[in-house]
């Protein structure tokens, strides 16, 4: 798949310098991203964690007070993640010269390759989430976030949407474009799609849907 040439410099993670403290706690995180990811988190044990990342249970209890408290280090860790993602991908700067069609494209190529960079993190997290409901809340409000920042930078457009009540109308575009991508990086979705593709066709047809819904004049 061609990625959009203004995310193309785009990574979900950046290694970046870590202290040797650092370094490790992220060691442990990542052992539990996988762990969670094959047994769930009452199956994976501080044990399992610290075998898997090479280190002794003194360790992890040395970064982490508990399992719990090592579970929301990587909600917070990924949320983080995304945090500084969103903010970099919505710079209005980044997108000039950029049509409408040319932002869908970027919200779309950015979903789907973070979709595949995080597996193992989307999968802890959403474990994490389900055991613990009160950061749900914090999670939608990113997502939603998002979306605002984009119908933001879609809006900024408006004299290329052709339809009637171009702000409804790019809302409704956002949300649905959105719920499709959800759809497409949910595996179980995409188990009961009616029609495979690949993520080339999943784009351009995405991309036709929004193109002939907004009457795009660009």
């Amino acid at each position: 798949m061609v990625e959009s040439r203004w995310i193309s410099d785009f990574h979900w993670r950046r290694a970046g310098q870590q202290t040797r403290s650092e370094r490790t706690q992220s060691a442990l995180m990542d052992a539990a991203e996988t762990l969670i990811m094959e047994k769930g988190t009452e199956a994976t044990s501080i044990a399992d964690i610290a075998a898997l990342a090479g280190y002794s249970v003194g360790s992890v209890y040395h970064h982490f007070k508990d399992k719990k408290a090592l579970f929301l280090a990587l909600f917070h860790r990924m949320t983080e993640a995304y945090e500084v993602l969103n903010e970099e991908a919505s710079d209005p700067a980044l997108w000039k010269d950029a049509a409408i069609s040319d932002l869908f494209r970027g919200y779309i190529d950015i979903t789907l390759k973070a979709a595949k960079e995080t597996v193992a993190a989307k999968a802890a997290v959403s474990a994490v989430v389900a055991d613990h409901p009160e950061l749900a809340a914090h999670y939608a409000e990113i997502q939603g976030q998002t979306r605002k920042k984009l119908l933001k930078l879609v809006l900024d457009r408006r004299d290329e949407i052709g339809c009637d009540d171009a702000e409804q109308a790019a809302a409704f575009a956002v949300d649905q474009l959105a719920a499709m991508l959800r759809a497409r990086v949910d595996p179980g979705q995409q188990a009961a799609s009616i029609q495979k593709i690949d993520d080339q066709a999943f784009t351009e047809n995405a991309l036709r849907m929004m193109r002939a819904f907004l009457d795009l004049l660009r």
